[in-house]
């Protein structure tokens, strides 16, 4: 994980304010945007469910209220102490659990916080604990999040889905690549608007957006293994 990273995820009054700076007023919008679009990729009902990097466990208590069986795991336990969903401290890269014991995993807003080489041993990893796909995204490059890329406190890096491909290509076990494109508005932009505007803004986003995967600054990916 990137250093910046790895510090400003860690500190205490970040994950206190971690919410309520995020998904208030144009972040409402965007949050119910983010988890309507998890749920058109996974169906959680019944299915044992690996969060990775769950932060303060947005994403994985919306999936167990929806009937999975959640369990996340986060480096912060800074973060970890504002979720409600069953959880335990732990490094991504060496996943504390058995092989093939989990339906499916996830991981939001977090791949974009790693290293280059951290990639292939990541999705090694989850692939070892995990039965049937992985669901994760990532933030394109040439996308408007470049307008304040520079600023943010916990640093990321923003991977082509070209680079991504050839990544996957290279993996064994992986039976099926899909990518679903979202957000021409990317998250920070959303974040810092009413939430009216936001509203507005997001209906003809998704209209621009679908089927320009070139114009998304968020892109889903979905890997099915064998």
């Amino acid at each position: 994980m990137l250093k910046k990273g790895q510090k400003w995820y860690k500190e205490g009054e970040v994950a206190k304010k971690y919410e309520d700076s995020r998904f208030t007023e144009g972040g409402i919008i965007l949050d119910k945007e983010e988890k309507e679009t998890l749920l058109s990729l996974v169906e959680p009902e019944g299915k044992d469910i690996l969060d990775v990097a769950t932060g303060t466990g947005r994403f994985a208590e919306l999936l167990s209220r929806e009937g999975g069986h959640l369990t996340g795991i986060d480096a912060s336990r800074e973060m970890l102490v504002q979720s409600e969903v069953e959880s335990v401290q732990g490094d991504a890269l060496k996943l504390p659990f058995k092989d093939n014991c989990f339906d499916i995993s996830i991981s939001m807003r977090f791949l974009h916080l790693l290293e280059p080489e951290d990639i292939d041993p990541f999705i090694q990893e989850v692939q070892r604990v995990t039965k049937d796909k992985f669901i994760f995204e990532t933030l394109h490059p040439l996308s408007l999040r470049l307008l304040y890329q520079w600023a943010l406190p916990q640093d990321s890096s923003l991977y082509s889905n070209s680079l991504l491909k050839e990544k996957f290509k290279g993996l064994d076990g992986i039976k099926k690549v899909r990518s679903h494109e979202n957000f021409l508005i990317p998250y920070g932009i959303y974040q810092i608007l009413p939430e009216d505007i936001a509203e507005s803004i997001s209906q003809i986003d998704e209209r621009v957006v679908e089927g320009r995967e070139w114009l998304a600054s968020t892109i889903y990916w979905e890997l099915s293994f064998r």
